[in-house]
């Protein structure tokens, strides 16, 4: 049995809720020009990075317009590294207190990442 696909005819500009899923909203900015996509964008007061590649500029326009007809849900916040309730300094302190020797660098990222080995190593901290 073959599938039957069912048009629905949509207004230029469709509103927020107006498209059932992404696939229609891809098959309806397809055609569109970029004075469409920009009247549209302005319509709803979008706002996008202006840039002189056009192509660029269409993905941005289509970007902002998709985004606000499926809104992209929050994503979850990444863990907290257990190090983190200490500052550098504190780090660096702890292993002048317990005489921990450890390789000092220039980015203080770095360094930062070598005394925490450091404090591992001896047990200081887990």
């Amino acid at each position: 049995m073959a599938k039957k696909t069912i048009k629905v005819e949509l207004p230029k500009f469709p509103e927020v809720g107006q498209f059932p899923d992404e696939k229609t909203f891809k098959a309806h900015v397809k055609p569109l020009t970029m004075d469409e996509l920009q009247e549209w964008a302005a319509l709803y007061e979008l706002t996008v990075k202006p840039t002189d590649s056009a192509p660029i500029q269409r993905m941005r326009l289509i970007m902002a317009i998709k985004e606000m007809h499926f809104p992209t849900p929050p994503r979850e916040p990444k863990n907290r590294s257990p190090y983190s309730k200490w500052t550098t300094e504190e780090l660096v302190q702890m292993a002048l207190d317990n005489e921990i020797i450890y390789e000092p660098a220039e980015d203080m990222k770095i360094m930062r990442m070598r005394t925490i080995m450091a404090l591992r190593a001896h047990g200081i901290i887990e």
